[in-house]
């Protein structure tokens, strides 16, 4: 980095440069190189390390771009994975904003609702969030310049990732002149060029490589984890779980070796308070212990972590970068303990500790989630009472259905009474328009919610169903009528007729819309049925 590089830069973010960097006074290599690129007006896809200033290096460019430009309305769209990431992005960019007159708002599952009539210039939101307000209130994304897509690998490759892909067309049709500019930012992509081709044809890539050491080392229970952290010291923990139930376990084990020390938990089931509360603790305690889920792999400020702590096996390398690099990021070393059940898995976190430090990660093969057509017809054509034509539908599920898979899908809602066809234009029906009042066609996340199912006329309980289900289902091989739903529990009684299989819990790799796939499109790969 040369004197006359930070220069340039500096002269060009005349209104940028004192909100978003006089406190440092200098650049990251991510932010000279990046930079430039958002201010020429280039789409860019930036893979940088944790904590390498890849938020700055977009957002104060299009700050930028946002006064010289005079920019008006809703001219920036800025996507989160998760809602304590958005409320995070909000507390560390918010500031510089609103110094450059720029009205900021966060909108999410727990801050749902928009002034009607003042609408943000830069919105932080969740693809779910997206998908409603899209649906909502589509003219407001009409003077639409900017999105920024951000800890894009923990979206791409899921069906969150796919529901984004296809409302990203779906605001093409609705911007001025479909022209805003896409900027992707991640940790930790193995291939970023072939993953923001999903979601943008021509850009310009920024890769700064640069990994910390990882001093890691294996213990068989959490006294032990505990005596190392008094032996070296170290005062902030951070230990990651794979499943909410896990974190709870885990946190009230931790809490008896910690006394009188905080010990506090991160996941998707707390309400946001308590989330909030628990970051709160990180931040302001001296010595204290947060047990979480992904929520925590992500970029939220919780303070200076001294140790992460590895509960389970991570799901991916890239789930094993993301929580290690939450670690003591004011040294290049990163301490972690992984608690170990077995050899097996002491042998599996050797390999991927491996892998992590030679920086070569692994390339998962794509396959769209086509569950995703499901839930975005129901979602476009909640938006378009008038009807659309199916011609525009297959164009918008292009990213995920080729050759016949939108006509087959679409058909088969007809027949069991999700839409209609009128006219040459397909409409959804008045049970579909029903869910989108009530908000339950923007979410691609299974439903983990199980119901109960009891014989009204026996009294004995038939099994569990979970998510949307119809008034008459089929379970234990028999059909059932639905008499009443009170909290967890369905009570129904036997019925005579046809009727489709309920929605049961199933392994959260398939969207919420899976169930609503024609037989043929399940269980099966798409390249099976469509050669």
């Amino acid at each position: 980095m040369s004197r006359e590089q930070v220069w340039l830069i500096r002269e060009k973010l005349q209104h940028a440069w004192i909100p978003f960097f006089s406190r440092f006074g200098k650049l990251t290599p991510v932010q000279i190189e990046t930079i430039p690129k958002v201010l020429e007006k280039k789409n860019v896809v930036v893979a940088s390390p944790t904590a390498s200033g890849k938020t700055e290096a977009v957002v104060a460019p299009v700050a930028e771009r946002f006064v010289q430009e005079r920019w008006e309305g809703l001219a920036v769209l800025y996507v989160v994975p998760t809602r304590a990431l958005a409320n995070d992005v909000m507390a560390r960019i918010g500031g510089p904003l609103v110094e450059m007159g720029i009205k900021v708002s966060v909108k999410h599952g727990d801050k749902p609702y928009l002034p009607a009539h003042n609408v943000p210039n830069f919105l932080i939101t969740t693809p779910e969030s997206f998908d409603a307000f899209l649906c909502r209130r589509p003219e407001v994304f009409q003077a639409l310049r900017t999105v920024i897509l951000d800890e894009v690998h923990l979206l791409d490759n899921t069906y969150r990732g796919d529901q984004l892909r296809v409302l990203l067309r779906r605001l093409r049709k609705i911007a001025a002149g479909g022209a805003f500019a896409i900027h992707l930012l991640s940790a930790t992509l193995s291939n970023p060029c072939q993953v923001a081709r999903r979601y943008v044809c021509d850009f310009q890539p920024v890769v700064v490589p640069g990994r910390r050491s990882i001093d890691y080392r294996f213990v068989n229970s959490y006294s032990e984890v505990y005596h190392l952290v008094r032996k070296h010291r170290w005062k902030k923990v951070l230990c990651f779980c794979n499943l909410r139930e896990s974190v709870e376990s885990v946190a009230t084990e931790l809490t008896t070796l910690w006394h009188p020390y905080p010990v506090v938990v991160h996941h998707g089931s707390l309400a946001r308070q308590e989330r909030e509360e628990a970051e709160r603790v990180m931040k302001e305690a001296d010595i204290a212990v947060c047990v979480a889920t992904s929520t925590l792999e992500v970029g939220i400020d919780i303070g200076d972590i001294a140790l992460v702590v590895l509960a389970d096996v991570p799901w991916s390398i890239a789930s094993l970068l993301q929580r290690i690099g939450r670690g003591n990021r004011r040294e290049d070393v990163t301490h972690v303990v992984a608690v170990v059940k077995s050899f097996e898995e002491q042998f599996l976190l050797e390999e991927m500790f491996r892998m992590a430090m030679s920086g070569n990660l692994p390339e998962e093969p794509y396959e769209p989630d086509i569950s995703v057509a499901v839930q975005q017809i129901f979602s476009c054509l909640y938006q378009n009472p008038q009807g659309l034509a199916e011609v525009e539908i297959a164009d918008l599920l292009s990213p995920l259905c080729f050759g016949e898979m939108t006509k087959v899908i679409l058909r088969h809602l007809l027949r069991h009474g999700w839409l209609e066809e009128r006219s040459g234009k397909w409409f959804a029906s008045s049970k579909v328009m029903d869910l989108g009042e009530m908000g339950y066609i923007h979410s691609n996340i299974p439903d983990s919610c199980v119901f109960r199912v009891f014989d009204i006329d026996s009294g004995k309980e038939i099994g569990t169903i979970a998510g949307v289900f119809d008034e008459v289902f089929v379970l234990g091989g028999k059909i059932w009528h639905v008499v009443s739903v009170e909290g967890d529990v369905v009570r129904v009684r036997r019925f005579i007729g046809k009727a489709p299989a309920p929605f049961f819990k199933r392994h959260k790799g398939f969207g919420a819309f899976y169930w609503l796939l024609p037989g043929e499109l399940k269980n099966r790969g798409v390249m099976e049925v469509f050669p």
